[in-house]
């Protein structure tokens, strides 16, 4: 139909980056991530189910995670600044948590979001083919109580999303987002790092 406008309103992206150097980036966290395992094999419970998750990283100059941080900060800046728009003071925007998980054959991770933070992030540093796509849930309500039947899944009739982990692959995302993780189905470990970004707010524009 001509003279037609369609306002897609209040979006909630997922910003997907290929981080520079991601393989020597990469061999340098699995050895540290496995290294955290082998101290503590027990790990913590989240939305983890039979998969390692390893408590917060400590970020201390020049360690591994420190590195890895400084590697990825230009892409946390570019999706506050160029995404959202907000105002960006380096030393008002931080990694409030960081952590891993480590998924090995048939474990996966339940539906959650992280509550309490602007942005999340999920970075692959080992995704072996099969190994479990990270799916992204719509966050608009009137879905679930009232949902036409559809004939042709669009931006605006789909659900949820699925993105395939790459290795090198940084994804960043509103926390808000709810999202979960499909099984393991290869015989490798699945490694992803996770965190949230806090922002604290000046009061003012």
């Amino acid at each position: 139909m001509e003279n037609k406008i369609i306002h897609k309103l209040f979006p909630s992206p997922v910003f997907q980056f290929k981080v520079k150097n991601y393989e020597n980036i990469n061999k340098q966290l699995a050895e540290y991530i496995y290294g955290l395992k082998e101290e503590d094999d027990k790990g913590i419970k989240r939305s983890n189910v039979n998969g390692w998750h390893s408590k917060n990283f400590k970020i201390e100059k020049d360690n591994v995670p420190y590195n890895f941080v400084k590697a990825i900060h230009g892409y946390i800046k570019e999706v506050i600044v160029d995404g959202f728009g907000w105002k960006y003071i380096p030393e008002k925007v931080g990694i409030s948590e960081i952590w891993s998980i480590i998924n090995k054959k048939g474990t996966f991770n339940t539906s959650h979001n992280h509550p309490g933070s602007y942005l999340s992030a999920a970075y692959y540093v080992k995704a072996p083919n099969e190994c479990g796509n990270i799916h992204f849930f719509d966050p608009n309500e009137i879905k679930k109580f009232n949902s036409p039947n559809i004939e042709k899944l669009t931006e605006l009739s789909s659900s949820g999303f699925s993105i395939k982990p790459e290795e090198g692959n940084l994804l960043i995302f509103p926390s808000y987002l709810y999202h979960d993780v499909g099984k393991n189905l290869s015989d490798e470990d699945r490694i992803v790092i996770s965190f949230n970004v806090s922002i604290i707010s000046t009061g003012s524009n």
